[in-house]
């Protein structure tokens, strides 16, 4: 897992300095939020319109900005529970608009095969991230997993620049439900052992 390594940390003090400078400029951590968003948007329709290229790009800046906003709000003091809760509200359209974009553009191919890994790979995302949410909730420190968010990032933005995009879902889609699970019965057992 990325985020349970130095390699998270060593990024965000080399976006530290980017961080100031979207402080100084006025830019909020919520309106970096906003952007990623968007960006994410915009990524999901480059894929769709099969400009995996720019889509690659465009999805690197989607990503810094997710990073950033956090960055932005500890370096400043302005974490606040709302701005929690908006980050990873947005994130999960975020983890969506790049699967649907492959998700239709296979639709569109008649491929379904890779409609189904799509689909598989927005399930697998989204429940491998509710697990945790959802676990955290119930008071369970959920950490465990072999394919969170950062390295589903970084196996996306890989396979649009690289062109193994076919490949990339299945990966996801078995890896993403693989982690889902893995939360599954991590938070199953802990609870239980809890009576």
């Amino acid at each position: 897992m990325i985020s349970s390594t130095n390699i998270k940390s060593k990024i965000q003090k080399l976006l530290n300095p980017l961080a100031e400078a979207f402080d100084a400029a006025g830019i909020t951590p919520n309106i970096l939020t906003l952007l990623g968003f968007f960006l994410s948007m915009i990524a999901g329709l480059l894929i769709f319109r099969e400009m995996f290229f720019v889509a690659g790009i465009v999805f690197l800046f989607a990503g810094a900005c997710d990073m950033l906003d956090g960055i932005l709000a500890r370096a400043k003091g302005r974490v606040t529970i709302a701005g929690a809760f908006m980050d990873s509200f947005f994130d999960r359209y975020a983890d969506f608009f790049p699967l649907a974009g492959f998700s239709l553009l296979a639709v569109g191919r008649g491929d379904f095969q890779m409609v189904t890994f799509g689909l598989l790979s927005i399930v697998g995302s989204f429940a491998t991230s509710y697990a945790k949410a959802r676990a955290e909730a119930l008071g369970v420190a959920c950490k465990v997993g072999l394919l969170e968010r950062p390295e589903r990032f970084i196996l996306i933005t890989s396979s649009l620049f690289l062109g193994f995009t076919d490949y990339m879902l299945f990966i996801l889609a078995f890896f993403s439900n693989f982690t889902a699970f893995q939360r599954f019965f991590y938070v199953i057992n802990v609870l239980r052992k809890r009576g």
